[in-house]
C-alpha cells in the first residue's frame, strides 16, 4: 500500500514566506500613510528632515529583497524535496537491507536479519530484545567472518508465546582472548511498503519501522 506523499517541509517554508511578505506589505502600507499625513501637515518654515524617513524606505527595501531571497531558496527545497521522494518512491515494494537491528514480528510471522562478523572473531551470539529493552531470545552464531543471514520466528528461550510487535537484535562477536570485537554490524532486511513524511525528513517504511533512505545498504529483488 502506498502512502501519499506531501512535503511538509517545503509548504511550512512557503506559508512563513508568505505571511512575512503580507506583514511587510502592511507595516509599508502604513508608513507611506503616515509619511503622507506628515508632510501635508508639516511647518512650511521648518520643513522635515528626509533623511530620516530615507533610511527607513532604504530597510524596507532590503527586508523586501530578503523575502524574495527567501521564497527563491523554498521554491529550491522544494523542487529538491520533490525530486527526493520522486527517487525514494521507486523503493517502494523492494525488499531492501537496512543499518540498524530493528524488526517488527507479525502475527505468526518472522523477522529477518542480517549480520556481520568481523575478522578473528572465535565465538558470536544473536541477542534479540523486546521494546521494553529485555532480552527474550538468544543463540550462539557460526563465528565465521562475513555477512550471513539470520531469522527469528518469535520463539523465546523462556518458552512464552511471542507477542507481535517490534524487536531489536545485536550480535556480541569475541575474539580469542574474549575481547568483545565492536565492529561488529546488524542489518534489518524486508520489503517497502510506503514512503512517509515525518517533521520535514523522508522515511521509508519497512514492516511498521521507520528508516532513513540514507541507511539503505542493499537492494534485493522482491520475494514472493
Amino acid at each position: 500500500m502506498v502512502t501519499s506523499v506531501t512535503n511538509n517541509t517545503a509548504t511550512t517554508a512557503t506559508s512563513a514566506a508568505g505571511t512575512a511578505g503580507v506583514s511587510l506589505a502592511k507595516n509599508f502600507d502604513t508608513f507611506l500613510k503616515l509619511l503622507t499625513t506628515q508632510l501635508k501637515n508639516q511647518d512650511p518654515t521648518s520643513p522635515m528632515d528626509s533623511k530620516e524617513f530615507t533610511q527607513q524606505l532604504v530597510q524596507f527595501s532590503q527586508v523586501e529583497q530578503q523575502i524574495n531571497q527567501n521564497k527563491n531558496l523554498e521554491k529550491l527545497i522544494s523542487m529538491i524535496g520533490a525530486q527526493t521522494a520522486n527517487a525514494n518512491l521507486g523503493y517502494i515494494g523492494k525488499d531492501v537491507v537496512v543499518n540498524g537491528g530493528g524488526g517488527t514480528l507479525a502475527q505468526d510471522g518472522k523477522i529477518d536479519w542480517m549480520y556481520n562478523l568481523p575478522a578473528g572473531v572465535t565465538t558470536a551470539k544473536a541477542n534479540v530484545y523486546d521494546e521494553a529493552g529485555k532480552l527474550v531470545y538468544s543463540t550462539n552464531l557460526t563465528p565465521k567472518a562475513g555477512r550471513a543471514d539470520f531469522s527469528w520466528d518469535g520463539t523465546r528461550s523462556d518458552g512464552v508465546i511471542p507477542k507481535p510487535g517490534n524487536y531489536k537484535m545485536e550480535v556480541v562477536a569475541k575474539d580469542g582472548n574474549g575481547k568483545a570485537l565492536t565492529d561488529a554490524k546488524v542489518y534489518t532486511t524486508g520489503r517497502v511498503d510506503s514512503l512517509e513524511y515525518d517533521n520535514g525528513d523522508q522515511y521509508l517504511v519497512v514492516g511498521n519501522v521507520k528508516v532513513l533512505p540514507a541507511d539503505i545498504v542493499a537492494v534485493r529483488a522482491a520475494q514472493q
